[in-house]
């Protein structure tokens, strides 16, 4: 599994993205391959699983969670 977590510098989004990729860590453990944490000026918190979108905070107005992972992971071949 690749991650990407696509984060705002401003308003905090560095501690949140941290903390998920915290939890990322926890769950997944091994099976992570890589995962990146980059700075970007105009997205809030999204995910990316193995170069698929899981989760933009922007669109559901909420922050990321593990089971939007899940969900991912359902869909994912």
């Amino acid at each position: 599994m690749d991650f990407v977590i696509h984060y705002r510098v401003e308003d905090g989004g560095e501690e949140a993205a941290l903390a998920f990729a915290r939890r990322l860590f926890a769950h997944f453990d091994i099976a992570i391959d890589s995962l990146a944490l980059i700075p970007v000026a105009d997205e809030e918190l999204d995910v990316y699983l193995d170069g698929q979108l899981v989760h933009s905070q922007s669109q559901t107005g909420r922050p990321p969670r593990l089971v939007d992972v899940f969900a991912a992971l359902g869909q994912h071949t």
